[in-house]
């Protein structure tokens, strides 16, 4: 049974397809606490998702592997910190 006084920050990069940009952004966006932090006009993007559960964030990321137009995801760093 998760915590409820569970806070999870995780920040993601990503190479996306900048032609479908416009499509990742606002499904990132639509993630809730979910924030992009840097958009490269080559296509990488740097984000975060905060949750107060791990498998919140585990989710989100699973269905954004799916999103057209993102080419790679991959996590870089992952906190837990409990109240």
């Amino acid at each position: 049974m998760p915590n409820n006084n569970e806070y999870h920050v995780a920040s993601f990069i990503a190479q996306i397809d900048i032609s479908q940009k416009e499509d990742v952004y606002n499904s990132i966006n639509a993630i809730p606490g979910a924030e992009i932090h840097v958009k490269d006009p080559s296509g990488k993007i740097i984000f975060t998702i905060e949750a107060t559960n791990q498998r919140h964030i585990g989710n989100y990321a699973d269905e954004l592997k799916d999103q057209p137009g993102l080419l790679s995801l991959a996590p870089v760093y992952h906190q837990y910190l409990e109240e």
